[in-house]
């Protein structure tokens, strides 16, 4: 097994800095589109092949299947039977890196939409301060962008937390620009309470807003600012099932999201614990606009989105129904 994760790990690296490499070297040339996305899909599925063969892996690839309802123009199974490969990795770092390593990929064959996306983290201890550094690699659908087409797209994310003095940085960026800078600060109050700062701004569209929140056992407040629009969020926890959170923004947007927990005590705003196994339904009303309905439990994942205009329920409704398969 240690064998098989050095050399996915050395696969790996080797196939980032040459991807790297040739995406960098075609950014200066401004020729996108000769970047070759087939350099994903080989990573994965060599990293999937890799570990498929390793009988002592403990994270197997998971297989989520969504099926949907629509009308395509070309009758494609891929259209309605939305196949998703992924899985993640991880590997503790010795002297002198001393780190935590996270890798994984995610594969999603369609007709009209390929992706796939290949991508790694670290974190790091530094006295009392905890650094994150992620970068992922991604083929899109190609996309017109200052002139010529890309179909790759890279993304870093770095991070630096210290729990003690619960304060947090972050940046993003995007194709090698900074594309958002944000900073979080946590007030604790008294009995349990606590109020937080969230800072944001986006260089690239020069937008910048700030998030207030107010946290108490049963009682969430969120509120988002910005020289646009203003926005108020309140989730009340009713009991241990039911979760009611109304939205009211500037703008006259109105929107009522109402969680039915099918596990008790899942925490406000769905933060704390495992996605995977969660289990809950979560409706979400927008007047004259659309009913979103969410059920969730465990790998199975149902998603209904109705357009409506008042009392009036218009076509286009969406349907899909995903299932999550662990091998």
């Amino acid at each position: 097994f240690r064998t098989h994760t050095h050399t996915t790990i050395l696969i790996l690296f080797f196939s980032l800095s040459r991807l790297f490499d040739s995406y960098k070297a075609e950014m200066k040339r401004k020729c996108w589109s000769r970047v070759k996305c087939a350099s994903l899909w080989e990573v994965a599925m060599m990293m999937m092949m890799i570990y498929g063969t390793a009988s002592a892996a403990t994270n197997r690839p998971t297989l989520s299947i969504t099926v949907r309802d629509g009308h395509f123009d070309n009758e494609n199974y891929l259209n309605y039977f939305c196949p998703t490969l992924s899985s993640t990795y991880t590997k503790t770092l010795h002297k002198p890196l001393s780190a935590d390593l996270q890798y994984g990929f995610l594969l999603a064959p369609s007709s009209t939409k390929p992706s796939c996306s290949i991508w790694c983290k670290a974190t790091k201890q530094i006295h009392k301060w905890k650094m994150t550094t992620g970068a992922a690699l991604a083929s899109i659908p190609p996309q017109k962008e200052h002139g010529v087409f890309s179909n790759v797209k890279a993304d870093v994310d770095l991070r630096v937390e210290h729990d003690q003095r619960d304060v947090s940085a972050r940046l993003f960026a995007s194709d090698l620009s900074i594309s958002r800078l944000e900073c979080t600060k946590g007030f604790d109050l008294q009995n349990t309470n606590r109020f937080i700062v969230n800072p944001r701004y986006n260089p690239q569209t020069h937008h910048a807003d700030v998030i207030f929140g107010y946290v108490t056992p049963q009682t969430t407040v969120k509120v988002r600012a910005s020289a646009q629009c203003q926005e108020v969020s309140i989730a009340q926890q009713i009991n241990a099932r039911n979760v009611l959170i109304p939205t009211i923004a500037s703008n006259g947007d109105v929107t009522l999201r109402w969680e039915r927990q099918l596990i008790p005590q899942r925490p406000v705003f769905g933060g704390g614990q495992g996605e995977e196994n969660a289990s809950y339904i979560a409706t979400t009303l927008k007047p004259s606009d659309s009913i979103h309905v969410q059920w969730k439990d465990g790998p199975w994942n149902a998603i209904v989105n109705i357009p409506i205009d008042g009392t009036d329920v218009h076509s286009g409704s969406n349907v899909s129904i995903r299932r999550e398969v662990t091998f």
